[in-house]
């Protein structure tokens, strides 16, 4: 059976489950346009998930998240996580680590503001170790063991865009 047979095949509610599986801590908005469902369809089959508790929701700023039930997974980690500004402020510390804040914010191009706000969020979590050399603040990865398998769960992504930014780094030479 072919892969879009067996999509066919699947129920919309098992296919979304299957998602959120395969992507935790994804937004109804991702849900739906990845799947390619009508908005309506997505939400009322979270909803039953949620409600059969196959799956649970956090609300993070303007997104609601989904995880299935069951997984061990750090759920505010994995919520951050699917945030492009962070794990981008993540995979530069994992490569170029310790940095301070302006290597950081000219390593990924983000304005410093933006980097303060997303490290005092990642400091808060755990993900992000904080010490002072003089006037500088210096960042490191707390845990990396803990954090790498929790990347791995974006691996198209975040694996592909470390990939690419390994590629930059060795044909600048």
């Amino acid at each position: 059976m072919s892969e879009i047979e067996e999509q066919a095949s699947k129920s919309p509610r098992d296919t979304i489950l299957q998602f959120i599986m395969d992507n935790p801590s994804t937004h109804l908005r991702k849900i739906q346009k990845s799947l390619g469902y009508a908005m309506g369809t997505t939400q009322y089959h979270v909803y039953r998930l949620e409600k059969e508790g196959k799956i649970i929701s956090k609300t993070n700023g303007f997104y609601k998240n989904y995880f299935k039930v069951g997984i061990f997974i750090k759920n505010d980690i994995m919520t951050v996580l699917n945030q492009e500004s962070p794990r981008k402020i993540i995979l530069f510390l994992l490569q170029n680590e310790p940095c301070n804040h302006s290597e950081i914010a000219q390593g990924i191009g983000l304005t410093s503001s933006t980097v303060s706000w997303h490290m005092k969020k990642l400091i808060e979590l755990g993900v992000i170790d904080l010490r002072y050399n003089g006037k500088f603040s210096i960042y490191s990865i707390k845990n990396k063991n803990e954090l790498i398998p929790l990347l791995r769960h974006y691996k198209s992504s975040t694996w592909n865009e470390l990939i690419n930014n390994m590629t930059d780094l060795f044909s600048s030479f």
